[in-house]
């Protein structure tokens, strides 16, 4: 078995492209590969700042041999009296084989003779020399440039490269560079040593880099950096504010992490916490220190109960210029945070209101105003999901007020220079001005969640406003008729929308969306009537928007495909019920509780077989009432009646209104013999009597227990 290695050495590559290029590298050759028939145990895809490297182990010499089936001319011409033709020998020579190695075989075109031709498996080194450079001009990513004269677009101009067959160069047609690069085993050192060195074999490669201060592979990078974050936050007693993205940056921004302690003025921890942290770690990279058993809150203006003065910057210098890097950070740091100090103090003396007023000089979506007219909207919205919900818990005069102020941190410097913090300082403003906490902790919450895994709001207030805010977003997008198609989604509607139902599905919030849509709709369509759009168009089009988003919901929440097909199958009913999130919660529930049930499957199996007979009656799905659709008096056997009863049970609890899922399982649970024993040979009945009116009526009766059993769902669907 042989090994391969290839290093790509370039200028510095940004750290995003650095990740992303490695499954898309390892793709590719993993294609080429299995395309060439070229086994390979192991394929390892890494990368620094300043290469990318594969490297391929287990490698065969030689590629598999390849069987080539051939139909060549039809037997009746190719065999005569039983003897092969100069058709038959050509067609053989052409394969390389002898002619009695042909066989017949019948197609649907009639008799064809059919060889076999083996083409010898080709050298693993010179199927190497054009797969290598393929694959290299195939790689993707954002920005790709040109340099020097040459025709080849990468990330970054590529500056050498290694291509080692075990302790051999393989060499391979690289000419698109300006300058030419020749193919060799030289490599370089990290950028600061600036040497180079030649490797002289595969196994050598990666011990040889680390004596060079590189560490080529990531995951020798990324625990180097977690044991020197840990190590010594531990020994400041501090905890490191370290997300797994910032985490992936700071391993892709370095090919020797080290570890400086930094320290920044006291002065600036007047400052909020999410403005020093966004600056440390947004934009410098940094890590910042966290106090431990802090109570931070949202709205405080100021962190000096939250972080430490200290942060860690991981360089990728010499441990020799580790107090000039600290210091040159430290600068940097104080001209930024001076910065942000100053928009924060030039806000503080600007009232909400006053921001609120310059929303008007914002625009918004071409045709719906400005972000001062936006708010209005989402006020509006924010009225009419109170009225759906009628919360005696909640004071409608703070949701709306939140409403109001949601945006009036647009209009401050300090989101201008950092558009993260959007809602979070419009809340500490408020609170700096003196609102009500409920208030200020809406706004500041409004934007969540912005993915799916993001935290939800922490109180109903902020719950509602967040709902009107994206809800105003999909509808005005709608209306525009820009509703999102494949994969693109310019405005987000697909993550605002599932931030919609996960506020919903987890406070519970009886809000029925469908109803809400409509009313909305209306709302705009007397708001801007200049806009030519179809109210029923836009109303069909944002449920089914809506219906694909829970479903999708359902997905991420690991439940069954066989389970989300029966709580929202296609029929008009279902999808109308599917709108209510809490209600379709409250199915899901019911359901995997009663499925822990012994009898769960004789339950379903007798459903179903009800629904399935169901079919031949001409009930609508929506009847639950037996009067006018079931005539006692058409009853022949006892069954029959007791079938009834429990329908009568079931409309007295379960017609109109409220219906408690569980209740109702366990009276078809209760009542499966009694089901039963419709199609019992002895004390039942045959549904499809030949007397029509009596087959009908058995039919209406398997029909309403149907149509109960789908207020839980279409159990015909649970076993499909």
């Amino acid at each position: 078995m042989s090994k391969y290695l290839l290093e790509i050495g370039t200028e510095e590559l940004p750290a995003k492209f650095s990740y992303s290029v490695l499954e898309q590298f390892k793709s590719l050759l993993e294609f080429e590969l299995d395309k060439k028939l070229i086994k390979c145990d192991n394929i390892v895809v890494t990368s620094t700042p300043r290469r990318i490297v594969l490297l391929l182990e287990g490698l065969v010499d030689y590629a598999e041999d390849k069987i080539i089936v051939r139909k060549g001319p039809k037997a009746n011409s190719a065999y005569l009296n039983g003897s092969p033709t100069n058709a038959a020998l050509g067609f053989a020579n052409s394969l390389g084989i002898d002619v009695g190695e042909l066989e017949i075989k019948s197609t649907e075109k009639g008799d064809f003779i059919f060889g076999k031709k083996i083409e010898k498996g080709q050298s693993t080194r010179i199927s190497l020399s054009s797969i290598i450079p393929k694959v290299v001009k195939s790689l993707q990513g954002p920005r790709f440039m040109k340099w020097g004269a040459g025709n080849l677009k990468f990330s970054r101009p590529i500056r050498w490269i290694v291509s080692l067959y075990n302790d051999e160069i393989l060499d391979f047609a690289f000419d698109e560079c300006d300058p030419k690069i020749q193919i060799s085993n030289k490599s370089k050192s990290h950028r600061l040593l600036n040497e180079v060195f030649e490797v002289q074999h595969v196994d050598n490669f990666f011990e040889l880099l680390k004596q060079n201060r590189v560490l080529v592979k990531r995951d020798e990078r990324k625990e180097k950096i977690e044991n020197l974050i840990n190590h010594t936050s531990q020994s400041l007693n501090l905890n490191p504010d370290l997300s797994e993205a910032l985490l992936n940056e700071l391993i892709d921004l370095v090919e020797w992490p080290d570890l400086i302690v930094g320290k920044f003025s006291e002065e600036f921890l007047d400052l909020p916490l999410e403005v020093l942290s966004t600056v440390m770690k947004s934009h410098q990279r940094y890590v910042p220190l966290l106090l431990k058993n802090n109570s931070f809150s949202k709205l405080d203006l100021s962190s000096e109960k939250n972080i430490s003065t200290n942060f860690f910057v991981i360089s990728n210098g010499l441990e020799v210029s580790n107090k000039n890097i600290a210091k040159g950070n430290e600068k940097v740091l104080r001209a930024r945070f001076s910065d942000a100090k100053f928009f924060v103090e030039s806000d503080k003396k600007v009232a909400s209101i006053e921001r609120n007023e310059k929303l008007k000089s914002v625009s918004y979506l071409k045709g719906f105003g400005n972000i001062f007219q936006r708010v209005e909207r989402i006020e509006e919205v924010t009225k009419k999901i109170l009225k759906f919900l009628k919360d005696n818990s909640l004071e409608e005069k703070k949701i709306i007020e939140a409403a109001k102020y949601c945006k009036n941190d647009l209009c401050s410097e300090i989101v201008f220079e950092f558009p993260e913090l959007q809602g979070i300082m419009g809340g500490k403003y408020l609170k700096y001005e003196g609102f009500s906490e409920d208030v200020c902790l809406a706004v500041a919450e409004h934007y969540l969640p912005s993915f799916y895994k993001d935290a939800l709001p922490s109180t109903k207030y902020g719950a509602i406003v967040s709902i009107a805010d994206k809800v105003e977003t999909l509808i005005s997008i709608f209306i525009s008729g820009k509703r999102p198609s494949g994969s693109s989604d310019p405005y987000a509607l697909r993550r605002n929308l599932n931030g919609v139902i996960k506020i919903i599905w987890d406070y519970e919030l009886d809000l029925p969306l469908d109803k809400l849509f409509n009313e909305l709709i209306d709302f705009w369509k007397m708001a801007f009537p200049n806009l030519n759009f179809t109210r029923e168009t836009v109303f069909n089009d944002i449920n089914e928007f809506l219906v694909q988003r829970i479903v999708s919901h359902l997905e991420e929440k690991l439940l069954s495909k066989e389970l989300i097909k029966a709580v929202c199958s296609s029929d008009e009913l279902s999808q109308k019920r599917v709108l209510n999130i809490v209600d379709l919660k409250k199915r899901i529930k019911s359901i995997m509780n009663f499925n822990e049930r012994e009898n769960f499957v004789e339950i379903q199996k007798v459903i179903t077989r009800v629904s399935k007979l169901a079919k031949n009656s001409d009930l609508s799905t929506d009847v639950l009432s037996a009067r006018d659709y079931v005539n006692t008096k058409l009853f022949e056997k006892d069954c029959e009646l007791k079938v009834f009863e429990f329908i009568r049970e079931l409309e007295k609890r379960f017609s109109e209104g409220y219906c408690n899922y569980l209740e109702l399982l366990n009276l078809f649970e209760i009542n499966v013999n009694t089901i039963e024993d419709l199609f019992d040979n002895e004390k039942g009945v045959l549904i499809m009597s030949e007397d029509l009116k009596i087959r009908n009526n058995r039919l209406n009766l398997l029909s309403l227990i149907r149509n109960y059993s789908l207020k839980i769902a279409d159990f015909t669907l649970l076993n499909s």
